[in-house]
């Protein structure tokens, strides 16, 4: 990825996405919007040149909103990160866990955690970003509510850790890309991904996955999203591994965009771990 550029992020500082954006740009300042769309609106009009955005959760699964804007934009994924994710259970200074009746987070971060929530007989409280739950928690003026963030999130909105790494899983990771409406095709690029429709005819999707199979191509990713306004019908985000400096993948390519409605290259990128 290029050093410098106008990196875009959905949350406030100290958002997990701002984490992400700093392993991919170190020592950038992002720009923060409310909401998901608006990084791509962001990329669109040229205020920024790259967005980072989750798109998936080794316990929660898919963040079906961000698939179905990247499915929306058509916009290059030129990175991706995996993140370790360790929220903590974070209230106002003096506040005891006995006190503790709501807990405010994203709807993902309360997916991760819902055990710990059922057993301890919480309110889940949703809202947009997991640091913007420790924002809101600060200005609450009840004591009862308390906020799943990163620690530094908590320790940013001058909360207190009341317990640490509440998610359900241990090895609790989040997935994140980096968008541009720029192609970079790295040299090291060892990641394709895809989105295409299919034609009705029984057993396509099966022909389409047997052709990566039969080139010893290994999916590691495939989601469907609904077509808007079309009953059953379904777009499809595919991740493989791959380069496109390679002759066969690039057969392989060429002959499914000529073969598959709605075909669109979403680019060849390095995965930072």
């Amino acid at each position: 990825l290029p050093s410098t550029g106008r990196i875009a992020c959905q949350g406030i500082a100290e958002a997990y996405s701002h984490k992400a954006a700093l392993r991919c740009f170190p020592g950038c300042q992002p720009e923060f919007f409310a909401k998901w769309e608006d990084v791509f609106h962001a990329l669109e009009s040229g205020r920024a040149d790259f967005g980072v955005l989750p798109v998936e959760n080794s316990s929660a699964g898919a963040v079906s909103e961000v698939y179905d804007l990247i499915l929306k934009y058509r916009y290059y994924i030129v990175g991706a990160v995996e993140l370790t994710v360790n929220h903590c259970l974070a209230a106002k200074p003096g506040t005891a866990r006995e006190e503790i009746r709501r807990v405010v987070s994203h709807p993902q971060a309360l997916a991760q955690c819902e055990k710990f929530l059922k057993e301890n007989g919480y309110q889940s409280v949703s809202c947009s970003n997991t640091a913007v739950a420790a924002q809101h928690v600060a200005e609450e003026p009840e004591r009862d509510c308390a906020a799943l963030c990163s620690e530094t999130a908590a320790e940013h909105a001058g909360l207190v850790v009341l317990q640490h790494a509440v998610q359900d899983c241990t090895a609790n990771c989040t997935r994140f890309v980096v968008v541009s409406r720029r192609l970079i095709l790295p040299e090291n690029g060892d990641k394709i991904s895809l989105c295409f429709s299919l034609p009705h005819v029984t057993g396509s999707l099966y022909r389409v996955l047997a052709r990566f199979a039969a080139m010893g191509l290994n999916l590691t990713k495939i989601e469907s999203r609904p077509i808007a306004g079309k009953a059953f019908e379904y777009l499809f985000y595919l991740d493989f591994t791959g380069s496109v400096h390679s002759e066969s993948t690039r057969r392989l390519l060429g002959s499914l965009s000529k073969e598959l409605p709605g075909f669109s290259f979403l680019g060849n990128y390095r995965e930072l771990v």
